[in-house]
Formats: C-alpha cells, sequence, structure tokens
C-alpha cells in the first residue's frame, strides 16, 4: 500500500491552441487537474475559454506571445503580461493567478513585471523536477511532452515521465507534465499522451 504523503499530479497545456479543448477531454476523463496557459491571440474562442475555465485553471501567457520577453521594453512588457490577465480576467469572472514565460525565457526583469501585475506565481519550461517550488515564479515542471529536449538524451519522455510519476506517488513531491498540442501533432505523440494520463489517473486517486 502506498505511503500517505504530500503530492501533487498536474498537467500545463501552453498556447491555447484548437486541440486543447481535446486535451480538456482527456483530462477529464481521468480525473486529473489541469492548467491552460492562454495568450489574448489564440485559437480559441472567448466561449471556450469560459468554457475551460469551468473545470480547469486559466493562467496567463501575454497578449501577442512573443518569443522572449526579455527583449521588450519595460513599458511594452508590463502590458503585454497585464493587459492579457485583464481580458481572460474578463471572460472568467475570477482573478487569475497563474502565469507561463513564453518558451521559459525571463530573468529577474521580467519576474518583477510579472509580480507587479498580480501574479502569484509563475511556471518555466525547466524539466526533471519533482518538488514544491522554493520559488513559486521560478515553478519548474517534470517532463515535457516533446521527444527532442536534449536533456533526455535519447531516452523517451514516455519512460522517464512514468518513472516520475511513481516516485511522487510513493515518496511525495509534485509531478508536473506540459505540453502543446501543435508539438504533440507535429510528433506524432498522442498515443503515447494518452497512456501517460491513463498511468497518472492511477495515482491521483490515491
Amino acid at each position: 500500500m502506498l505511503q500517505k504523503v504530500r503530492k501533487e499530479f498536474l498537467v500545463s497545456v501552453d498556447d491555447g491552441e484548437e486541440l486543447d479543448i481535446y486535451i480538456a477531454e482527456l483530462l477529464q476523463e481521468n480525473e486529473i487537474k489541469g492548467v491552460f496557459y492562454i495568450p489574448t491571440y489564440c485559437d480559441l474562442s472567448v466561449e471556450q475559454i469560459e468554457k475551460l475555465s469551468k473545470d480547469f485553471a486559466i493562467g496567463g501567457h501575454t497578449t501577442h506571445h512573443y518569443q522572449d520577453l526579455k527583449l521588450l521594453d519595460d513599458e511594452t512588457l508590463f502590458n503585454e503580461i497585464y493587459d492579457n490577465k485583464i481580458w481572460l480576467e474578463e471572460i472568467i469572472g475570477k482573478k487569475i493567478t497563474k502565469f507561463c514565460y513564453l518558451r521559459g525565457r525571463f530573468d529577474e526583469r521580467v519576474k518583477k513585471a510579472v509580480k507587479k501585475a498580480g501574479y502569484k506565481e509563475a511556471r518555466t519550461t525547466k524539466i526533471f523536477n519533482i518538488e514544491f517550488p522554493k520559488d513559486k515564479f521560478e515553478t519548474a515542471t517534470s517532463i515535457h511532452c516533446c521527444p527532442i529536449r536534449p536533456e533526455y538524451k535519447g531516452a523517451d519522455w514516455y519512460v522517464l515521465a512514468k518513472i516520475a510519476i511513481k516516485e511522487v506517488a510513493i515518496n511525495g513531491g509534485r509531478f508536473e507534465f506540459w505540453l502543446h498540442t501543435a508539438e504533440v501533432s507535429k510528433y506524432q505523440e498522442w498515443d503515447k499522451l494518452k497512456k501517460i494520463l491513463i498511468y497518472m489517473s492511477r495515482f491521483v486517486k490515491i
């Protein structure tokens, strides 16, 4: 019998792509928590975003989805972060506290702007982490659903994910799995994605 320890299992989805709706259905089927990080200019309609917010957390991801926030001047940087937050809050009717750095690119100036905009935490794209964050504005993830991450050194992300999930289930910690649906489609990872969600669901309820 698995020990009762503090643990969390979470899937986060970036960019507000059309297939995010399908991911939401998979998460619901497997009773897994999810966060959808959505830029203002995205594939999802206002109605779809509102519907997503009924069952999942919504996070900010800037207005125009510039590739590197560090390259923006102070005013543009803040407006990108803040305006997107206000837009999403008006749609879903509640405060948004989570933000995701675009491509994981940030520095202390970007962190400061995220805090100033009213966010309480921000996710990076760092992987191989199964601990609860010490700095909530540098929250690392566990596994990225993408087969070409150089950190994997040729290993299968699916195998690495199963190992990390089991570790958290037994010893506690935080497993966050993140993805872009465009990448899942590009690399034809849908079957593995479905399997890992089913595997996660075995431990979510324990």
